[in-house]
């Protein structure tokens, strides 16, 4: 009898087991979709401009579900027409350069192969701007794409530092664990270690939500987000989640039938939703 259940278990479709082949090319085309062909970018989702943030989440997304980027020396170039020379940011089209989106543009500069040369003062524009904990936690990543580890750093870790709990988690409640993942995330993707680890690894795992994702604090379900700080923390420390299978499920359950995904279940697709979905399937394998 027990070995018939198990035939039949393997035998069932199950929403825990990975994207198919069908489903990925699916969601390929889904982006595809929301390429403009002339300028090489890409939109949000259907009712939004594009941007450098989408284009950016778009090209990654495309390259972890094993698909060929469309018109990638227009993408190149609508990203270095992002780039300003004389302040060192990026900016989105018809707006003043930020840290976050000087962040973004570096990190699609280097997906694409674009040389440091072509953006010199990105990171010097960072140093100058980046002022509190969400401005470090993103500049750190554009830091990591591009393999630097400038001395100046230590100011950002304290900035970071100050986040933290006596026992090094960060926040409370239920937001103890996007919280502390950020930190988490942001400190190790420098090459800085945690304090008390063990302990700050463990309360990003029981942070897990019955949907199987993280969430933000005093919302009821996870998202594509949230869950995406808890997993790049996980992924960086070379720890894995307490139940990913959940976790798949989660993900199946933000699938849309336009072969996108939602940042949560029930909401439309979109880049982001795809970029979470794809970058967190390449961590769980």
């Amino acid at each position: 009898m027990r070995l018939l259940l198990l035939a039949i278990a393997f035998a069932l479709p199950s929403f825990a087991s990975a994207q198919t082949a069908a489903e990925k090319q699916a969601t390929l085309q889904y982006l595809a979709g929301l390429q403009d062909a002339a300028t090489g970018t890409f939109k949000l989702n259907a009712k939004t401009p594009p941007g450098l943030r989408a284009t950016s989440s778009a090209v990654r997304a495309t390259r972890y579900l094993g698909g060929d980027l469309a018109h990638k020396d227009k993408i190149t170039a609508f990203v270095l027409s992002c780039y300003d020379p004389a302040t060192g940011g990026f900016h989105e089209l018809d707006a003043k350069p930020d840290v976050t989106v000087t962040a973004i543009g570096v990190m699609a500069a280097v997906e694409l192969g674009i040389p440091e040369a072509k953006f010199p003062k990105a990171v010097e524009y960072l140093h100058a701007n980046a002022k509190t904990f969400e401005d470090v936690r993103i500049g750190a990543a554009a830091l990591e794409a591009l393999e630097k580890k400038p001395d100046w750093t230590d100011a950002w870790i304290k900035l970071a530092d100050a986040q933290l709990n006596n026992d090094g988690t960060a926040g409370k409640g239920d937001g103890l664990a996007r919280d502390s993942a950020s930190v988490a995330a942001m400190k190790l993707r420098l090459g800085y270690p945690l304090a008390n680890k063990a302990k700050v690894i463990e309360q990003i795992k029981a942070g897990q939500r019955p949907d199987g994702a993280w969430g933000k604090a005093g919302a009821k379900g996870g998202d594509g987000e949230t869950t995406y700080r808890v997993m790049r923390s996980l992924m960086l420390a070379k720890e894995k989640p307490r139940d990913a299978a959940k976790l798949r499920e989660f993900f199946a359950a933000c699938r849309n039938a336009d072969g996108g995904y939602g940042v949560a279940p029930g909401e439309p697709s979109s880049v982001s939703g795809v970029y979470y979905q794809a970058i967190v399937a390449k961590w769980l394998k």
